[in-house]
C-alpha cells in the first residue's frame, strides 16, 4: 500500500466489551476505512449485539447512515446458540447502559450477505474482512457467493486457541460458539486468513497503567464521557476476568488485535515485531473437544511455512499496540468535543 492510503475494511462482530475497541480503532485510526458492520450472535444474542453496535456508533459521534450496520445470523449453523454473560454481562457490553433507542438504525436496504458482497466487489482485491465474533456470517457468505473468495484481500479473525481455551480447557469462545462455521471458513479461506488466537491476544492485557492512561477523573484532559465509557467497559471486563479466571493484571482485550494485525501485512515499511506460524488449521466440531483449533500436520516448528496455510499470530509489539489504541481514544475524544463545541456555536 502507498503511504497514506487507507485500508478498506468490513467489520463482522458481536459487540462485546472487546469488540467496542475494535470499532473504536476502525473509526479513529486513520489507516482504516470502515465500510460497514455486520453483527452476529455470540457474546450476547443478536438483538443485543446489534443494539450495542448502533449504540457505540452513537456514542462515538457517528452520524446516522455514515456507517451502515446490518443484522446478521441469530444462530450457529448447527448447534444451539451460546453467549457469555459471565464475561460480557447480559447485554453483551457490561459496564455501560445504552439508551433503548439509538440514532443510528439497522440498515434494511439489502440483506447483510448482499451488503458484504457489494462491499467486497466495490473494493475488489483491496477489502479486508475483520471478524471478531462467531464466523456464521462469513461461512454463509462464502457458501452463497463463492465467486467473491478470490476478491477478498485478507480475512483477519480473532478466534481459536492452541493448547488452551477460555470457554473449555480446549476451546476459545468464538470457535466454540459455532465450530462448524469456523471449520468451514478456515478450510475455504485459509491462505487469506490472519488468525489472532488466544495465544497472542492474551499478551495484550489492559493493565492498570493502560486503564489510567485512558481515563483519569482528576485529569481534565482525561475525564471526558467517552474516555469514561471505555474505561468502564474495561473495568467490567477486568472484574469478569478476575472472577472467572483469576487474572488480576488486567483483562486481555482480544478483538482489536484482529484489526491491528492487518498492519504488518499491509504496511511493511514499519516494524510491528509481528511473528506468525503458517499452518493449515481445522476445528473439532463434536464432543468434549468441540471448538478446539488444531494444526492439521501437528508441526509447530516456526521455521517451516506450510503453503496455503493460515497466518497464526504468535507475537507482536504490545506496547505499540496499546499506543495505537490510546491514540484512537484521544482522537475520538478530541473529535467528539469539537463536534459538541461546533453544535453549541450554531445554537448560539
Amino acid at each position: 500500500m502507498t503511504v497514506g492510503e487507507k485500508i478498506p475494511i468490513w467489520l463482522d462482530c458481536d459487540p462485546g466489551n472487546d469488540d467496542a475497541f475494535a470499532i473504536l480503532l476502525a473509526l479513529f485510526d486513520p489507516r482504516f476505512e470502515l465500510l460497514g458492520i455486520s453483527t452476529v450472535h455470540g457474546n450476547a444474542p443478536l438483538s443485543y449485539t446489534t443494539h450495542n453496535a448502533l449504540s457505540l456508533l452513537d456514542s462515538l459521534g457517528v452520524e446516522p447512515g455514515t456507517v451502515k450496520v446490518y443484522a446478521g445470523s441469530e444462530t450457529p449453523l448447527v448447534n444451539a446458540p451460546q453467549s457469555a454473560p459471565e464475561i460480557h454481562g447480559t447485554t453483551g457490553i457490561g459496564g455501560v447502559e445504552f439508551p433503548e433507542v439509538t440514532k443510528n438504525k439497522v440498515a434494511t436496504d439489502v440483506g447483510y450477505l448482499e451488503a458484504m458482497k457489494q462491499a467486497i466487489l466495490s473494493h475488489e482485491n483491496e477489502l479486508c474482512l475483520v471478524c471478531t465474533g462467531t464466523l456464521t456470517n462469513v461461512s454463509k457468505l462464502i457458501t452463497e457467493c463463492p465467486a467473491i473468495i478470490p476478491k477478498i484481500r485478507y480475512v483477519s479473525i480473532m478466534g481459536g486457541a492452541f493448547n488452551l481455551g477460555n470457554v473449555t480447557p480446549y476451546a476459545e469462545f468464538n470457535f466454540y460458539a459455532d465450530p462448524h462455521a469456523a471449520k468451514h471458513v478456515l478450510a475455504e479461506l485459509g491462505p487469506k486468513i490472519i488468525l489472532s488466537p488466544l495465544n497472542i491476544t492474551h499478551k495484550a492485557t489492559a493493565t492498570e497503567s493502560i486503564r489510567n492512561q485512558m481515563y483519569d477523573s482528576e485529569d481534565p484532559h482525561r475525564n471526558s464521557d467517552i474516555r469514561n465509557m471505555f474505561y468502564s467497559i474495561l473495568m467490567f471486563f477486568s472484574h469478569s476476568y478476575i472472577k472467572k479466571y483469576g487474572i488480576t493484571e488486567g483483562p486481555p482485550v482480544h478483538d482489536p488485535l484482529a484489526l491491528y494485525c492487518l498492519l504488518p501485512f499491509l504496511q511493511q515499511d514499519k516494524d510491528y515485531k509481528y511473528k506468525y506460524l503458517r499452518r493449515k488449521v481445522s476445528v473439532i466440531t463434536e464432543g468434549e473437544h468441540s471448538g478446539e483449533s488444531i494444526l492439521l500436520n501437528g508441526n509447530s516448528d516456526s521455521s517451516v511455512e506450510e503453503e496455503d496455510g493460515v497466518y497464526i499470530g504468535q507475537d507482536i509489539d504490545v506496547d505499540q499496540f496499546w499506543r495505537t489504541v490510546l491514540r484512537a481514544v484521544n482522537v475520538a475524544d478530541v473529535t467528539i468535543k469539537q463536534e459538541i463545541n461546533g453544535a453549541q456555536k450554531v445554537m448560539v
